[in-house]
């Protein structure tokens, strides 16, 4: 059987000792040389390698992850709702969480995704472009009773070929 390697590149601002604390598969740190190797003007480049498509990965609010073999990037864009029950309160119904996705395929934005996760039941994937789909596993922070401010979001997502 062959095995097909993927990337997943995320840009953020900062310098080569700012690596981010949510990293695409954070357990994975580049050496010395990779990071130099990536450091252009004040962005810097983290490339996390990822064994197959199907690995799940992580994706902060506002960043993009990039799957080269695939030439598909995917952007989280928007957080449409979090009606998610606060830790600290009982409530009658769990709330969920609505967020939006932006697919770009060869530099042009394709579409859109919107999905939800209900805490307590099984994520639902979305199929996009007739041969993907994505699943959102999970999103921190959990609501603790204060507001969640868009940039402390972070998604957990799985892409399959179909």
């Amino acid at each position: 059987m062959k095995s097909v390697v993927s990337a997943v590149i995320l840009t953020f601002l900062g310098g080569v000792n700012s690596l981010p604390s949510y990293g695409l598969l954070s357990n994975i740190k580049p050496s010395r040389i990779e990071l130099q190797s990536i450091v252009k003007d004040n962005h810097q480049q983290l490339m996390a390698r990822v064994g197959t498509i199907d690995t799940q990965f992580y994706l902060k609010y506002g960043k993009t992850a990039y799957l080269p073999t695939e030439n598909i990037k995917i952007k989280f864009s928007k957080v449409i709702q979090d009606s998610r029950c606060p830790s600290d309160v009982t409530c009658i119904w769990q709330g969920q969480v609505i967020i939006g996705l932006d697919i770009i395929k060869n530099g042009k934005q394709v579409s859109t995704l919107m999905l939800t996760l209900i805490p307590g039941r099984d994520a639902l994937p979305i199929q996009f472009l007739d041969k993907y789909t994505v699943k959102l596993i999970g999103v921190s922070p959990y609501p603790s009773g204060q507001a969640i401010a868009l940039q402390d979001y972070i998604v957990e997502l799985v892409v399959n070929r179909n």
